[in-house]
């Protein structure tokens, strides 16, 4: 129960940060968000569900996909330093949405460009998984290095591309919601959905993963298939945020240790948790992102570092036997 009132707790939390959101920019309303519901017809209504609106749901959709894909990277790959922007899927995933749009196969913000942010993502992933060494932390520089490949080649392609405005995409170093609206946010819903759902289901079997493949096996749970269930629902979790609103760092990193702080490391708990947390500290850091140096705006991914990196630090000396369960 206590579980339960805890998800509770961060749900209303974030849902009061959603509303703040609606009400707070740089232009002031003068009418309540009650009384805007179901109008467009006014400077109100337009500033609330035109931008506002879809800047904050994605916040919250972004938030809880990457919360889980870092809880699933940590899983899969049975490091509590793993995450995506370090082990190459953010970056296959900018890679592959940049090559369509730079080539003019297809528009950003499009079915086409996310699914191409999806397969690259995976590639990539199913990659490093190929290359790494089976001992120690060589996931983890085999996945710096093949981020740092495709990240040189994003940029080159971006250099190179004839197509005008592309280089003005900068958010895809940085990290922002705002060229977020209400179609791209209906695009990338599902993919996140179907994301999460795919994580959600493989959860029970990760505690059992966990242990080893030789364990796993003689508990009945399949390594093989765990593994690329996982790898297809962080590719569909990265790839749909990347496509849209760049890498955003550190957020995939430090939820799941904050979430195993709060409840232990049970995945079972573990990934759904994460989506709400994810969802709560993404949105709480656009709202900041907005707002501390208004009418200027802080990059996203630049604010997540500041903050995450610290706190991740701390949480880490804090409670270094939450990675393990002896309960």
């Amino acid at each position: 129960m206590k579980k339960i009132g805890l998800a509770v707790l961060l749900f209303t939390i974030a849902a009061a940060i959603f509303v703040i959101s609606l009400r707070t920019g740089i232009l002031n309303l003068n009418h309540s968000l009650i009384s805007l519901i179901g109008k467009n017809d006014s400077i109100d209504a337009t500033t609330v569900w035109q931008v506002r609106f879809p800047r904050a749901c994605g916040a919250l959709i972004i938030g809880a996909g990457l919360g889980v894909a870092g809880a699933l990277a940590q899983g899969i790959f049975r490091n509590p330093l793993a995450e995506p922007t370090l082990i190459g899927l953010s970056s296959g995933a900018t890679l592959g949405s940049i090559l369509v749009i730079a080539t003019g196969v297809a528009a950003f913000g499009s079915v086409l460009s996310i699914a191409a942010a999806v397969v690259c993502a995976l590639l990539a992933a199913l990659l490093i998984q190929f290359l790494t060494p089976q001992k120690g932390n060589g996931f983890l520089i085999t996945g710096l290095a093949m981020s740092a490949v495709l990240t040189a080649l994003a940029g080159l392609l971006i250099s190179i591309s004839p197509k005008p405005g592309i280089q003005s995409l900068t958010f895809w170093n940085f990290g922002s919601l705002s060229l977020l609206n209400n179609s791209t946010v209906s695009v990338i819903a599902p993919f996140i959905l179907c994301g999460v759902a795919l994580a959600v289901w493989v959860s029970p079997s990760l505690d059992g993963y966990s242990l080893g493949d030789s364990t796993a096996h003689f508990i009945g749970i399949n390594p093989k298939k765990i593994r690329l269930i996982a790898i297809l629902s962080m590719a569909l979790l990265v790839g749909a945020s990347v496509s849209t609103v760049g890498a955003i760092a550190f957020l995939g990193l430090l939820v799941p240790h904050i979430v195993r702080l709060l409840i232990g490391p049970a995945h079972r708990l573990l990934i759904p948790l994460s989506a709400i947390v994810g969802a709560l500290i993404l949105a709480l850091a656009d709202l900041l992102a907005r707002t501390v140096a208004s009418p200027r705006e802080i990059p996203l991914g630049l604010l997540t570092s500041l903050i995450g990196a610290p706190v991740l630090i701390v949480l880490l000396r804090l409670q270094r036997s939450q990675w393990v369960d002896h309960g």
